[in-house]
């Protein structure tokens, strides 16, 4: 496994979000962006998703916020508040296999690369590939990674 590099809150409504997680946490925030996404949940449900979403600026550690699609694996989660941790990983296959032999099996995937995982106490897991380019991101890859370094103005996640 390698390092926890943010958590994953829906919000029914992404400004609002951003602004009261904002003024609780001190957060400032990164351009909301929009992802449009085939997710496909664990019976292997297709869903075509336009995500709406934002990262907080500094970090190493994050917030991402977007705000929730509902009957999608983009949810609310049914008792609120946070729905995943994300996590660098050097190697998303060994990691994904790793976690459905802990007992956390795949939840969502977007083509055939593993999304999120179910996790312990019912947070989703969310495997982050660190070969992966993150363009906006870059300044939260962890040091001495192929990717770290100053996020580019106006890239996408």
């Amino acid at each position: 496994m390698g390092s926890i590099w943010h958590i994953g809150i829906a919000v029914p409504d992404l400004e609002k979000g951003q602004k009261e997680l904002g003024e609780v946490f001190g957060l400032c925030w990164r351009p909301a962006r929009v992802r449009k996404l085939t997710l496909a949940d664990a019976a292997g449900r297709p869903y075509e998703v336009e995500c709406h979403v934002a990262f907080s600026l500094g970090g190493p550690f994050a917030v991402e916020v977007w705000q929730a699609i509902p009957g999608t694996p983009l949810d609310m989660p049914e008792a609120g508040g946070v729905h995943h941790i994300g996590y660098w990983v050097d190697d998303l296959a060994a990691e994904a296999k790793r976690l459905d032999a802990l007992g956390y099996p795949g939840y969502a995937t977007a083509a055939t690369t593993p999304l999120l995982n179910r996790g312990p106490a019912g947070i989703l897991i969310e495997l982050c590939d660190l070969h992966s380019d993150r363009p906006s991101l870059r300044d939260l890859f962890p040091p001495g990674s192929e990717f770290a370094g100053e996020p580019l103005p106006g890239s996408a996640l």
